[in-house]
């Protein structure tokens, strides 16, 4: 066709082209165009997503039962000594004092991270830490196999929500699986879906399915006394906006700068799980940290770098005699399994005899403390697809009976605190999706709360006034999505936020932390 235009266009360039050329050219190029769209890739049409916007909240889901946990006394657990600020180091204090010794002293000699472990044994001695012999212990209790019996693992099954007690070994009862299924500490006598223990025995609470995070107790999985502890999953958020967020949370904490110094540790990148427990949150050296990894123990060492560490190898894993700046500050790292690492008062890691094994070999061949046993499950609460879930999951007790509140039209000016509260966050692509679970001293308690919560919903969601005001505050959608389930004196709700929220919540989070740490 092309050639016959040609002609007629060379043979009288002034001459119109007739109506059929002109209809024989329109159909080519009408082929040549409909081939082009059918074998073209189709890409999908951008999603755009309003970040002021809530996804739907989910509704209030079931928690299972609770039964109450036995004292430690009657399940032969061995009580860690409870933290208590360590005395100041002074002239007299001998350099083989043992683990739980001061070690302040300037040591004589560094030590390489990845020295050999004769040289690792010198550099422990000389930095203030001599090892005991073989069958030495804490006087909290040794923890080499004499305790093994009934605070072992046992593994708990049974479904989300459903509030049936798994199968325990001895006198122990383990829970039913947490969201995902999954067992629980045989040391925690209890049928909740979190594995956790209750104040005393609880009944099941109905609602929508039971989610990962909902039913959580994470206190449960630290030794007696701890008040706070927080759950994150940097698995769920690297490559997302919210990583760099996340570590902005831990940055001002005095321990960001001892274990890593001033560098960007880049813990989305390098850490799985970080948790952060502790029995007395104003103090930063009765923190405990347990860390999830995918790095190699030579990777580890010298991820934690920031402070002198001699490492060692032992019958409890790797350990880290740390000689940290801040004053009384005893804490060890142990790393008792590859991939975990823990930093823990001396007292509730055990005191362990070097063995004869490298470093990058070295693993728990004795039996744990309770805590550190169980430990590795602590993720279940959250789940364990390492995409699907909450990222972040909380657990803290309240403080005294009551909580006061200035009168600002909403009707409330007091209500009871509660013994426990858990809050676990999962990321949508639309924001934020909030649930969890109150634990209060009485059913009273609980009901006061939960219809003083929904009175103070309606309120706001029939106020145009209240409704803007909380609306800047980026909080609006927490309030208008919430839902409540309330049985005895437990209650669980849900809620959800929306992207520009979070951003907002987490930002004011993040200097709060930072005025909190930089003032103490």
């Amino acid at each position: 066709m092309g050639s016959s235009v040609e002609k007629l266009v060379a043979k009288d360039p002034h001459r119109p082209l007739s109506r059929a050329v002109l209809w024989s050219a329109l159909l080519h190029a009408s082929l040549v165009a409909a081939a082009w769209w059918l074998v073209k890739p189709v890409e999908p049409a951008k999603e755009i997503v309003d970040i002021e916007l809530a996804p739907p909240p989910p509704k209030a889901e079931a928690l299972p039962a609770e039964i109450a946990k036995p004292p430690a006394a009657e399940q032969g657990t061995p009580q860690p000594a409870a933290h208590e600020p360590a005395p100041e180091p002074d002239e007299a204090t001998p350099i083989d004092a043992g683990i739980d010794a001061p070690i302040d002293a300037a040591p004589k000699q560094k030590k390489r991270p990845d020295a050999a472990p004769d040289a690792e044994e010198v550099a422990l001695a000389d930095a203030g830490i001599d090892a005991p012999a073989d069958g030495a212990a804490l006087a909290t209790g040794a923890y080499d196999g004499s305790n093994a019996g009934s605070n072992d693992l046992a593994a708990g099954s049974g479904s989300a929500g459903s509030g049936s007690a798994g199968s325990g070994e001895g006198s122990e009862v383990a829970g039913a699986g947490s969201g995902s299924g999954s067992g629980v500490p045989a040391a925690v006598a209890m049928g909740s879906g979190s594995g956790a223990p209750g104040m005393d025995t609880q009944p099941a609470v109905d609602g929508a399915p039971t989610s990962a995070g909902t039913a959580a107790n994470l206190l449960a999985y630290f030794p007696p006394g701890h008040l706070v502890t927080a759950l994150v999953r940097f698995d769920r958020l690297r490559g997302s906006e919210w990583a760099k967020p996340a570590e902005d949370l831990f940055r001002p904490m005095p321990d960001y700068r001892v274990l890593f110094g001033a560098r960007d540790a880049d813990l989305a990148d390098k850490l799985d799980t970080l948790v952060v427990s502790s029995p007395s949150p104003r103090d930063a050296t009765a923190t405990t940290l347990v860390a999830h990894t995918h790095m190699t123990r030579a990777e580890m060492r010298e991820f934690l770098a920031g402070e002198p560490i001699a490492w060692s190898a032992t019958r409890g894993g790797m350990l880290g005699a740390r000689r940290s700046p801040m004053p009384g500050d005893r804490r060890v790292v142990l790393s008792p399994w590859k991939n975990w690492f823990v930093l823990a008062q001396p007292a509730d890691v055990g005191n362990w005899p070097r063995v004869t094994t490298s470093l990058d070999a070295a693993s728990a061949t004795a039996k744990l403390p309770p805590w550190l046993q169980t430990i590795r499950t602590i993720e279940k609460e959250s789940g364990d697809d390492k995409t699907k879930g909450p990222a972040l999951v909380v657990t803290l007790t309240g403080e005294g009976s009551r909580y006061n509140f200035p009168d600002v039209g909403l009707g409330v000016t007091s209500l009871p605190a509660p013994q426990r509260l858990s809050l676990a966050m999962e990321l949508v692509p639309q924001g934020w999706l909030v649930r969890g679970n109150i634990v209060f001293a009485s059913e009273a308690d609980a009901t006061e709360v939960a219809g003083a919560l929904l009175d103070v919903q309606h309120r706001i969601v029939g106020s145009f006034v209240m409704s803007k005001l909380l609306e800047r505050q980026h909080v609006l959608n927490l309030v208008k999505g919430l839902s409540i389930a309330r049985t005895g004196a437990r209650v669980s709700y849900a809620t959800s936020i929306s992207i520009a929220d979070a951003r907002a919540l987490l930002a004011a989070l993040a200097a709060t932390l930072s005025d909190y740490f930089v003032s103490h």
